[in-house]
């Protein structure tokens, strides 16, 4: 696995504040973490948000122990941790593939106790077993008549889960296990793109902490869309940064075959093509971009449209044109949509992320906003991909889930910029992660903060 990519290191990370800003200390930043976490609880306890109050206060209590564990534990018990350059360099395959099995297996255990996510999650899975018993054919034959799917998205999704539950089974779990190597893919992707725009560390540490996002990980215990497209989009993003380094046509073809599939997914993959034209465009030449852009695009576009031909044959094509119009316009048109917009920015994102990683990523805004350098722009115009277009249409917090490798990645340039911190802050997060999901996994919203 280590002779996938070749490692394109930058210099060591810039700090973006000077040594009298003695406050970005691993300390201030480890109790600002666990304050954080405390006051999203009280958050949800004062505005009444979730049914299950009786978990808030020993929440808010085991929140308080893992701050101070992390922050007095001796330095002697980080030394294990292999995130120096030159240990993740020695021990990189091993490394990935211990994370990997590890994260997987949590990632099963919680898909096994997560309610359901009703309607999308329902959808899809009956589709799904719709695929695994009667065949591909069994699906379109009932196309129009399965609400989640006919009237919204395209087949891909509930194809490759019906696929594989031929083999694991028709139940819940079993379509959960496949989200799950979605997941864990997407990881690894992350780690590979980190790896060639910075540095071995700052890749490992956004691989780890991509898990440490509450809505990676609920999305990525669901059988759901949004996280194969998510492996798409990155899947995609990594493609075009490898094309760059070494064109050749086969690659390029890879490029438009990912574009594809995503498609294929959900419509929303159409955000990553001006990310693709952006990363060409920066690291090799604007001529380039066009040239290689038109390929792409044409490659995706066939599969596309090949798509929309066969669904207009099922008399699904206009009811799903009007859906996409409306749900266009939701922002822009309707007061409902600019409420939905202000609770997902307010609230929901933020707990998606992790209410105690926003330090890190203030650092990492801060930084690459300063340094700009080409691995910085990409970084910056990956997030700006997902969050303008959907900030303009339909801001439901799940639908950015693809710029979150790029928030991690961001994350991890801001955790490197507090010193001797890698170790403590990483190990803080993931543990204030899983204390967060003891109160997702059986989520359900009591009342409504700005959405009536």
């Amino acid at each position: 696995m280590s002779g996938i990519v070749r490692s394109t290191q930058t210099p060591q990370a810039e700090r973006p504040f000077t040594l009298s800003s003695r406050w970005v200390s691993i300390q201030a930043v480890l109790i600002l973490m666990t304050l954080l976490e405390i006051g999203w609880v009280g958050a949800i306890w004062v505005t009444g948000a979730t049914a299950a109050t009786h978990k808030l206060l020993p929440l808010a209590g085991v929140t308080a122990v893992l701050g101070a564990i992390v922050l007095l534990l001796p330095e002697r018990f980080f030394a294990w941790l292999p995130l120096s350059e030159e240990r993740i360099a020695r021990h990189e395959t091993r490394i990935l593939l211990v994370a990997g099995l590890l994260i997987g297996a949590v990632l099963i255990i919680f898909a096994s106790q997560q309610r359901i996510w009703a309607f999308d999650e329902e959808g899809n899975l009956w589709a799904s077993a719709a695929v695994a018993k009667e065949g591909i054919r069994g699906l379109f034959e009932n196309y129009e008549r399965r609400p989640w799917l006919g009237k919204q998205h395209p087949p891909l999704v509930p194809i490759i889960y019906g696929l594989a539950m031929k083999l694991l089974g028709t139940s819940q779990l079993a379509g959960r296990t496949v989200t799950a190597v979605f997941a864990v893919s997407t990881g690894w992707l992350t780690y590979f793109i980190g790896r060639r725009l910075f540095d071995r560390q700052t890749a490992l540490l956004g691989a780890l902490l991509l898990f440490s996002f509450p809505l990676v990980f609920r999305l990525g215990a669901a059988a759901m869309v949004e996280t194969p497209l998510t492996f798409f989009f990155t899947l995609t993003v990594w493609l075009t940064l490898r094309l760059v380094e070494r064109p050749s046509v086969s690659r390029l073809l890879w490029v438009g075959l990912a574009i594809g599939a995503g498609l294929l997914s959900k419509y929303t993959m159409v955000f990553v093509l001006p990310l693709v034209f952006a990363i060409i465009a920066i690291r090799g030449s604007l001529k380039q971009a066009l040239r290689y852009f038109g390929v792409m695009a044409l490659i995706g576009t066939v599969f596309l449209a090949g798509w929309l031909l066969f669904a207009n044959q099922m008399d699904v094509l206009r009811q799903q044109i009007v859906t996409i119009s409306e749900y266009a316009g939701l922002v822009l048109t309707n007061e409902y949509g600019r409420r939905v917009l202000f609770e997902s920015m307010t609230n929901r994102l933020p707990s998606g992320l992790g209410v105690y990683n926003l330090p890190f990523l203030a650092l990492g805004s801060i930084l690459v906003v300063r340094r700009r350098r080409q691995a910085d722009w990409i970084l910056l115009l990956w997030i700006a991909s997902v969050w303008l277009p959907l900030s303009l249409t339909l801001p439901d917090h799940r639908y950015f889930l693809p710029s979150f490798p790029a928030m991690a990645l961001l994350a991890a340039l801001g955790l490197l910029q507090v010193p001797k911190g890698a170790a403590r802050g990483l190990l803080l997060s993931l543990l204030l992660a899983a204390s967060t999901l003891y109160l997702y996994v059986d989520w359900a919203r009591a009342s409504e903060l700005f959405v009536k």
